[in-house]
């Protein structure tokens, strides 16, 4: 398994807007699970979980599932993403959002108390936007935290929500031990069962908070070989 796995390495031939709303989490090679040769990508959606939105083209994409195209090692997406909310905006958000992030990536990353993350930029920014719109508060702060989680697991080996640095901690940061807050018990739960020809034969499942803050709390991925497919179903609470 390899943790947040860079975008290139999961999607070919994908449009601009893919990159601000698939999130990769986690890569399983087929052959250690005894599923024939091959890799497959768990990704995290933003803008899905909304029953109430129309969804156009609903085989590909749907508030609680997704269909990717599979070469045996990369998706592609042909699906339309229309119907995420305020999925015009989304572009300004993410260039906002990378320059924010190039300036205070330090501080970002940097453990600190609660108190000291109440007045951080971060802190200070989200409040910002929340007043501006929940929309663009909740696009951003995920993101960011997708980011940081991402940046510290490479930094550290340690798989810990990214809201721990973001946010602050209790206690005394000296004292501060990262296999407490470690969720390697939670990176994903693997199927034990071999290869099949089912157009719905599960690999495994995980919790897509874990790897960012407002992700699905269970994606399940499935392969569908005869179509060169795979799929994955979103769950919440």
């Amino acid at each position: 398994m390899k943790l947040f796995p860079n975008f290139d390495d999961v999607f070919y031939q994908a449009d601009d807007i893919h990159k601000m709303v698939f999130f990769p989490l986690l890569t399983v090679d087929l052959e250690t699970l005894n599923k024939n040769r091959g890799k497959v990508h768990f990704v995290s959606v933003f803008g899905n979980g909304n029953p109430e939105l129309i969804y156009h083209n609903t085989t590909l994409f749907d508030y609680d599932n997704i269909r990717f195209e599979w070469d045996g090692e990369r998706y592609h997406f042909k699906g339309d993403l229309s119907s995420i909310e305020s999925i015009d905006d989304i572009p300004k958000w993410y260039d906002e959002a990378v320059q924010e992030y190039i300036q205070f990536k330090d501080e970002y990353c940097l453990l600190k108390s609660w108190q000291d993350a109440e007045n951080s930029n971060f802190a200070i920014q989200c409040q910002r936007r929340e007043k501006i719109d929940f929309g663009y508060y909740h696009y951003i702060r995920s993101l960011i935290n997708y980011w940081v989680t991402k940046e510290m697991y490479l930094k550290t080996g340690h798989f810990i929500q990214g809201s721990v640095y973001l946010d602050g901690i209790y206690g005394d940061l000296d004292k501060f031990n990262p296999k407490e807050y470690e969720r390697k018990s939670t990176i994903g739960k693997l199927s034990d069962k071999s290869a099949t020809n089912r157009s719905n034969e599960l690999i495994g499942k995980v919790c897509g908070y874990n790897y960012i803050q407002s992700g699905e709390d269970e994606i399940k991925l499935y392969i569908d070989r005869k179509n060169n497919q795979v799929f994955e179903k979103f769950d919440w609470s």
